[in-house]
């Protein structure tokens, strides 16, 4: 790749909207999840431990009907912020 292809690359980044941008920048971190979660399901790599952040135990005897716990709101988040970005992103 010679520096007329990069600078030309370059310069299309530039000339992107600004909601463009941020659009893409919205959709980063989701992407980022689900490419982390394929690869933790695919491949049994627990290097993330998925189950343990967004998870938890309320320390409740479950054997005398005690019982539930908690999950995080970051998929929710994530999901939130994917619809915003594709939404920014999206041509008018």
């Amino acid at each position: 790749m010679d520096n007329k292809e990069t600078k030309s690359k370059w310069e299309k980044i530039k000339e992107l909207p600004f909601q463009k941008k941020v659009g893409y920048l919205l959709l980063t971190p989701p992407m980022f999840s689900i490419l982390l979660l394929l690869i933790d399901l695919l491949f049994e790599v627990d290097f993330i431990h998925l189950q343990y952040f967004w998870t938890g135990d309320t320390n409740v005897d479950y054997h005398h009907g005690g019982g539930g716990g908690f999950t995080s709101a970051l998929p929710i988040y994530f999901g939130l912020m994917a619809i915003a970005g594709a939404y920014l992103i999206k041509e008018k």
